[in-house]
């Protein structure tokens, strides 16, 4: 397995980090983690398209998640697109209806390809994948969902945005790989998000085997102190995730 970042950023406009956005390339598919705005483009600064995704997964339906998702629909229809495989897309419960009242009326879904919107299931199968997914502690408005994807014995997950969650913890277990969502420094804990130490925390207590940081909003001073203060509570393999970073599976001894 192999995620691509293509924002490690949050609505905050920024020359640094786009919204949140990921690239999995896995059994020979590739799939989008949500699509903030400038995932588009993205793609196409790590040589890659959006005509060669096989379906994308929604965590939830704020807009710093989903800023270029009506974009990518529409650019399914444009002039040269050449695509006879399926793509699906995914999101948390109420999310088909979510697209046929916004996305959909101002980008209709293709006509020339097998094209389809699902809510995620709690545990399925798809091209050689396990797929799991857990119900997440961030919106009173929205949905929302972190992802497991599990191939060949590894397992990564995407955290979307939540707040503190026990069940979490157990969702995160044994990950070869987490990418977490780490909003604030803990002086400064938002409601719905995380900071940097309960990333810490929360990783440790699910024997996580290497941790990525991500969804930072600006702070006064380095990034670093992210960093540092997670680093109080997880003694694992941690980084800071920037734009367009390569992370590959399996990075451990067995």
């Amino acid at each position: 397995m192999k995620v691509t970042i293509l924002g490690s950023g949050t609505g905050v406009p920024s020359l640094q980090r786009h919204s949140p956005g990921y690239c999995l390339e896995v059994a020979q598919r590739r799939y989008l983690i949500d699509c903030g705005s400038g995932t588009l483009l993205q793609l196409k600064r790590i040589g890659s398209s959006f005509q060669e995704l096989d379906g994308a997964f929604i965590t939830h339906v704020h807009a710093d998640h989903i800023g270029d998702l009506t974009p990518l629909v529409h650019a399914m229809h444009l002039p040269g697109m050449e695509r006879t495989r399926p793509f699906t897309l995914y999101g948390p419960p109420g999310f088909p209806d979510f697209f046929d009242r916004i996305v959909a009326p101002v980008a209709a879904p293709p006509t020339t390809f097998p094209f389809e919107v699902r809510e995620a299931p709690e545990c399925w199968e798809l091209d050689g994948l396990t797929i799991r997914t857990h119900a997440t502690p961030h919106s009173s408005r929205f949905a929302s969902r972190a992802y497991r994807f599990e191939h060949q014995g590894h397992a990564v997950v995407f955290s979307g945005d939540t707040d503190q969650d026990p069940g979490l913890v157990t969702f995160l277990a044994d990950a070869d790989l987490a990418i977490l969502e780490c909003s604030t420094l803990d002086e400064a804990k938002a409601e719905g998000h995380l900071s940097a130490g309960l990333c810490g925390h929360m990783a440790t207590q699910a024997r996580v085997r290497r941790l990525i940081l991500t969804h930072f909003y600006p702070i006064d001073g380095p990034d670093s102190q992210f960093f540092d203060q997670c680093r109080r509570h997880y003694s694992g393999p941690l980084e800071l995730g920037c734009d367009r970073m390569t992370l590959n599976l399996p990075n451990h001894a067995p």
